[in-house]
């Protein structure tokens, strides 16, 4: 039996096996895939792509008044590349998978997390999971595992988080790597109309980090902005770039509009420049929903890029 095949057939026995012993058992999912037209520089290409789609168990169980155990398996899964067709790893991924514990003084987990710099961009990236993700000019959306990740119960909408990451981890070069976090606010606004966050990486996965992010809702209109510096522990190499975003809701739509630039190349295009990005969501029903984009990078090294596409995704 290849390996994705058994990662899953070990999911559906976890899955039967707390189903069968626990009530607090959360089965869910979202498949996201769409057409994509993509040219970058060497003639226009279209694909069906899969934008993160994912699978998961999570739950908890009481363990005495107050405490309570917590843990997650979320696994990615590439639903259209024929070169993830099910014969190999990278058709199915890790992503945020632990167990910890849970109460009055917050949760602690062991595992695999999103650092606690990651986690304090809430939702400012409009075009998360697309082309014009962060992460094409940004570094530090980093999900690592063999971490000890901390939050702490939100009081008057304050919250502190960090991720401890051990040096055993490949990326820590044989040095631990420290991330925290102080949040104000509520990234969803239902409890403020208002999110902001400082966060710092101390040699995490090799850089020294700080972002400030900031969000604020007024009526159907939503506004953010992201400034972060960064530099690689060995050697000189820094880079400074901002991020601004906006959507607005009409009706059953959503307009998205986000722009980030930056003087390094520390992101996932490696190099510098700048990406615009526009986009509409369609909401169809509670679970699903419809989104077109456009992203275009202008980089200062290499050929500048253009994407378009149209996606579907379902929560479930």
């Amino acid at each position: 039996m290849n390996k994705p095949a058994m990662m899953l057939s070990s999911f559906a026995m976890c899955f039967i096996s707390f189903h069968s012993v626990a009530e607090a058992v959360d089965v869910y999912g979202r498949a996201h895939l769409g057409i994509a037209n993509s040219d970058t520089g060497e003639g226009s290409k279209t694909s069906v792509e899969s934008y993160n789609s994912r699978m998961g168990i999570k739950g908890s169980g009481e363990i005495s008044d107050g405490l309570k155990a917590v843990y997650k398996f979320e696994f990615a899964v590439n639903a259209a590349d024929q070169d993830s067709d099910g014969k190999t790893e990278e058709n199915i991924t890790a992503r945020n998978q632990y167990v910890g514990l849970q109460g009055s003084y917050g949760q602690v987990v062991l595992g695999r997390h999103d650092t606690a710099l990651k986690v304090s961009q809430g939702k400012i990236d409009l075009m998360n999971d697309f082309n014009g993700d962060i992460k094409a000019l940004f570094n530090g959306e980093n999900r690592l595992g063999d971490v000890v990740h901390y939050s702490s119960p939100i009081v008057g909408n304050m919250q502190f988080v960090v991720t401890y990451i051990a040096e055993d981890n490949s990326k820590q070069d044989e040095e631990t790597g420290v991330s925290a976090a102080f949040m104000y606010g509520d990234s969803k606004f239902k409890n403020a109309p208002y999110f902001v966050s400082v966060a710092h990486d101390s040699k995490v996965a090799g850089y020294d980090t700080t972002r400030f992010t900031a969000q604020g809702k007024l009526g159907d209109l939503t506004v953010g902005g992201m400034y972060q510096q960064s530099e690689k522990v060995t050697g000189s190499d820094k880079e400074d770039g901002f991020l601004v975003s906006a959507s607005y809701k009409i009706d059953k739509y959503k307009l998205l509009a986000q722009y980030q630039d930056t003087d390094g190349s520390f992101g996932k295009l490696k190099d510098s420049g700048s990406g615009t990005s526009v986009g509409v969501e369609r909401s169809l029903s509670k679970q699903a929903r419809m989104y077109m984009w456009y992203t275009q990078f202008s980089l200062d090294n290499n050929t500048d890029e253009d994407h378009v596409a149209v996606t579907l995704r379902y929560d479930f």
